[in-house]
């Protein structure tokens, strides 16, 4: 007699048939039996080829959200993935034993988010961001993966470690919170893109600092003769915004700074605000840190003579309100310079006049930089301690090494203006931070966040 009971399903052809075209799934596969996959509508999970996951597993996709797991990855028993926003695993990465990759939490039940006081555990909402675990990454057993996090390429995770901060490619990491212990020359490999962070500044010719060029001036083995005569082609930003993103690049040479340097000789804060309106009006950029520092041209034109170009110290804090008001609306971190003091450009009298009031100013800085939750870098003080200390020159003149003309800076002075910026950013690891994703709320999350899935779900889901 032939039997007319159809053969049990695989494991893949069980999740395929329950969950239809909200499932890709590769070749190869080795799924256990108890494998929990929950996926709500529009949501999608992605699984390459030649994927094992052992048993006792769970993957939740929840509404509109995306989960993708590249080829050759590895995942051990009791490893519980959940996502409400995006979750990617790089080919050939790793998940050891009761790994938790959480991709959202409860917003916390304020006033706002429960206006009702009503007590049920999901009535304050949720927030996301993505996680993203690049190609080769290695997570030890009992590791837990937070909101917002980017694992790069190679990284190994050690045992019990909580990751609530992305870790650099090619890095060991442990602890609670995880931190890089040390770097190695890793494998290579087809990196994933790179994390871009557009860095805005906003300012004087201090930040703009332009440099007259010609391509010949620069190429070492064809250098012009001495006496002999060039055509400028051109003009640079240099100086120390300039130097710090090399810096950066260097101190983070697996993310692109993109940098805006909106610097204008002899602006004031009234022309500053022109600008920071017409840049948001004209490009709409959003940033992950901008430097704003304006007031050494409000003070100056008075002391010139220039009464209808002069910024008084209402005006003038009114107009660093009005844009911290306004950066802060697409601007995440947020740096207010403060300016540097007048050198030798008048008679000492007049000179210690002008600092005086240009001390003012700089208070107004500090004080509305802290209202608005903005860090205030005060460059004034180590930029006079280094002038005043500072061994004289031959000429015996000291006050010139810094500045060039009594306002704009030599490299002497530029290099005090890197390492106060690059002293702030270390100190409150500004960059680190800006490396993860923002939580947002859930709807808002998938919106924003979607353009780093949607290769890996079918065109038009």
């Amino acid at each position: 007699m032939t039997s007319t009971t159809s053969p049990d399903l695989t494991v893949a052809e069980r999740l395929l048939a329950e969950h239809g075209p909200a499932l890709t799934l590769g070749d190869g596969c080795t799924l256990p039996d108890d494998l929990v996959v929950e996926i709500d509508p529009g949501a999608h999970l992605t699984i390459g080829d030649r994927v094992s996951i052992r048993r006792g597993s769970t993957i939740q996709v929840h509404r509109g959200a995306t989960v993708a797991i590249g080829n050759d990855v590895a995942i051990g028993e009791h490893t519980f993935i959940s996502a409400m926003a995006g979750i990617r695993i790089g080919d050939g990465a790793a998940l050891s034993n009761m790994v938790d990759l959480h991709d959202h939490n409860h917003r916390p039940r304020t006033a706002a988010n429960v206006p009702t006081g009503q007590l049920v555990p999901w009535a304050s909402g949720f927030e996301a961001a993505p996680i993203i675990i690049e190609p080769g990454a290695i997570l030890s057993n009992k590791v837990t993966v937070t909101a917002g996090v980017r694992i790069g390429a190679n990284t190994l995770v050690g045992a019990n470690a909580v990751v609530s901060h992305s870790i650099a490619p090619d890095t060991i990491a442990t602890g609670v919170p995880a931190v890089a212990r040390r770097h190695f020359d890793g494998a290579p490999m087809q990196r994933e893109d790179s994390r871009t962070l557009t860095v805005g500044f906003f300012g004087t010719s201090i930040m703009e600092h332009l440099e007259a060029f010609n391509a010949q001036m620069t190429t070492q083995a064809d250098l012009p003769e001495i006496g002999s005569k060039v055509t400028i082609e051109g003009w640079h930003q240099r100086g120390w915004v300039h130097r710090l993103n090399l810096s950066l690049r260097t101190a983070f040479p697996h993310v692109v700074f993109d940098v805006k340097n909106h610097g204008e000789g002899g602006a004031t804060s009234r022309d500053l605000a022109g600008i920071v309106e017409a840049d948001r009006a004209t490009t709409g950029t959003d940033y992950d840190l901008v430097f704003l520092g304006c007031g050494i041209n409000d003070v100056w034109r008075r002391f010139q003579n220039r009464m209808s170009e002069a910024v008084d110290l209402d005006e003038y804090t009114r107009h660093l309100d009005t844009m911290l008001k306004q950066l802060s609306g697409y601007s995440r971190r947020i740096v207010v310079v403060s300016e540097t003091p007048f050198g030798p450009i008048e008679d000492p009298g007049t000179v210690a006049e002008m600092n005086a009031e240009l001390t003012r100013y700089n208070e107004a800085a500090a004080k509305t930089a802290a209202a608005h939750g903005a860090l205030f870098l005060d460059v004034w003080t180590p930029f006079t301690s280094a002038a005043r200390q500072l061994v004289p020159a031959n000429d015996g003149d000291c006050a010139v090494s810094l500045w060039s003309d009594g306002v704009h800076l030599t490299e002497l002075g530029d290099t005090v203006l890197l390492q106060q910026a690059e002293r702030i950013l270390a100190e409150h690891h500004i960059v680190e931070k800006l490396l993860d994703y923002p939580l947002l709320e859930r709807d808002a999350a998938l919106i924003n966040y979607g353009l780093l899935f949607a290769r890996f779900r079918p065109t038009g889901s």
